[in-house]
């Protein structure tokens, strides 16, 4: 019967009761046909003792020894992402046919020769492949991503391999990493040219993403060929890991920001006591001819002995409304995406300008695409990392939450607010870009949102770039 170990491990030995049981069923068989007397019985009693007995023997061994071999295969196949794999070169390849030939000639034509030349070229075949096991035995590899990453910029990803051996040094083991994004595969590569034992050596890759969205890492794949490359080993090691890219980010042109400071934009007071400039105080100085005496520091003047005049800055708070509509039909085309795209980048690059260049502004994020989203910023990483964050997982859909969502947000607005709508719908389904919609917009939400008013901003690519400018990473260029 089969039996299973007690405690932590899951093995189970293999039966030796089915062997016997087979052994056992198979010698009563043989017995009952071997001596004649038994099988030219004419009562029921021994063939139903021998073969009876002896098939359910095997039967049951048989039953028993299966149940065995499933735990096995169930194992292995568990392990099967941890196992060296073997692989032979095309050098190898002709190496080994070389052999061949050298044996065949060796043994029909009797020469000791060629079998003498034939033992000396197989023995470093199989001294490389005993070889490799031994460099990628002990190695234990990790991988560190970038914090962030953003679409159509390079970024570098550090691996850190461990040679756990005592004595032997790992040789030329080259890492390959397998990277899945949103409609591409990349498999960079990364070599490690001597690990000593116990210690750890780090090497780098650098890709360039050009699709937004989650990409996963790993596993690592450890390569080794070494020393004589005639037979290649290879083992998957190491977690994976996922990671978010970021939209393509580019700086806002002096056009975007021309409205705020001509007063044109779409601007509404909630407060009368609150205007668009007010001063803010800066720093105390000394009184030069001209200063407004009002501003006068009487407290540090006495003790100064000289007149010292508070300093003001002029500080101008823009809050901002940013409605995207990720509009796109149920069968896309690729126009339909690559108007998607724009205007994601175009909201993340405005995300990026207003947090940064205002540090007391705050953003008011609404995305309605397949889903919806609304969520707000602040001056600040953390805050700006959740924004990009949500535009680099956005999908297209049918937006059909754009209108409530917008409202929402444009009524419980504080103080002075810049509304602006981003559409990814074409040219003919949105008005002129920059400018209120108008009423034959075919978009009912467009409609009401432009009685708010809203700026609406249909993205193309022309529009995108008469606004934001694109910096190429890669050849140090801008577009």
């Amino acid at each position: 019967m089969s039996v299973r170990q007690q405690g932590g491990s899951d093995r189970r030995p293999l039966s030796w009761l089915g062997f016997a049981a087979i052994a056992g069923g198979l010698t009563l068989i043989w017995l009952y046909f071997e001596h004649p007397e038994l099988s030219k019985s004419t009562g029921a009693v021994y063939p139903l003792l021998f073969l009876g007995g002896g098939c359910g023997l095997v039967a049951w061994g048989v039953w028993s020894l299966w149940g065995e071999a499933r735990a096995m295969i169930d194992r292995l196949r568990n392990r099967s992402a941890h196992q060296y794999r073997v692989r032979m070169p095309r050098e190898a390849l002709l190496y080994f046919l070389i052999l061949l030939v050298l044996c065949a000639g060796a043994f029909l034509g009797g020469s000791n020769m060629l079998m003498l030349v034939f033992g000396l070229m197989a023995g470093p075949f199989v001294l490389n492949g005993q070889v490799t096991l031994g460099m990628l035995k002990k190695l234990s590899v990790s991988r560190t991503l970038p914090a962030r990453a953003t679409v159509g910029e390079s970024f570098a990803v550090k691996l850190s391999l461990t040679n756990r051996k005592r004595l032997l040094s790992s040789w030329m083991v080259s890492a390959e990493d397998y990277v899945q994004g949103p409609g591409e595969q990349l498999q960079p590569v990364a070599l490690f040219a001597c690990v000593p034992p116990a210690s750890t050596r780090e090497a780098f890759y650098e890709i360039c993403p050009a699709r937004r969205g989650v990409h996963e890492f790993g596993p690592i794949r450890m390569i080794s060929r070494f020393p004589l490359g005639l037979m290649e080993r290879s083992i998957e090691l190491g977690a994976a890991e996922r990671m978010i890219v970021y939209p393509r980010i580019g700086r806002m042109k002096p056009l975007w920001r021309t409205p705020v400071e001509s007063g044109d934009m779409a601007f509404e007071s909630a407060s009368s006591g609150i205007g668009a400039s007010h001063d803010e105080f800066h720093s105390l100085r000394e009184y030069r001819s001209g200063d407004n005496p009002r501003a006068i520091h009487w407290r540090t003047t006495a003790r100064r002995n000289e007149l010292m005049v508070r300093e003001f800055q002029h500080s101008r708070r823009n809050d901002l409304i940013l409605a995207v509509e990720l509009w796109q039909p149920p069968r896309p085309r690729p126009d339909d995406l690559t108007r998607v795209e724009l205007a994601i980048s175009l909201a993340a690059s405005i995300c990026v300008d207003h947090l940064q260049l205002a540090s007391d502004s705050t953003i008011d994020l609404i995305l309605c695409g397949r889903e919806t989203f609304h969520g707000s910023g602040y001056a600040g990483a953390a805050s700006l990392s959740g924004l990009l964050e949500q535009l680099a997982l956005a999908q297209g859909g049918d937006a059909a939450g754009l209108m409530t969502a917008a409202l929402t947000a444009a009524l419980t607005a504080r103080n002075r607010v810049r509304k602006v709508l981003i559409t990814s719908r074409p040219a003919e389904q949105a008005p002129q870009a920059g400018r209120p919609a108008a009423a034959d917009v075919r978009s009912d939400a467009h409609r009401v949102l432009a009685d708010e008013p809203f700026e609406i901003y249909a993205a193309g690519p022309e529009l995108v770039l008469d606004y934001v400018e694109f910096t190429d990473a890669e050849r140090g260029e801008t577009a």
